[in-house]
């Protein structure tokens, strides 16, 4: 599908950097990059949810990511 959004000029040239790196299109790379990111995500998503719990007992203001 299509879609259109607003990027920082930075993070384009970025990602332009790597798509021509890894010998992709500027489109294939930001694909690959957000399966990579929704990924992470759910991988880390349980952890960081125990995190909060843990630091809202704790009292502290944040939770810290512990990896």
């Amino acid at each position: 599908e299509n879609v259109t959004f607003r990027i920082d000029h930075e993070l384009k040239e970025t990602l332009e950097l790597i798509a021509k790196e890894e010998r992709r299109s500027f489109s294939n790379q930001i694909n690959v990059a957000l399966e990579e990111w929704a990924k992470i995500k759910d991988e880390l998503h349980p952890q960081f949810i125990r995190d909060i719990k843990e630091a809202l007992k704790s009292g502290k203001s944040e939770p810290v990511w512990k990896g």
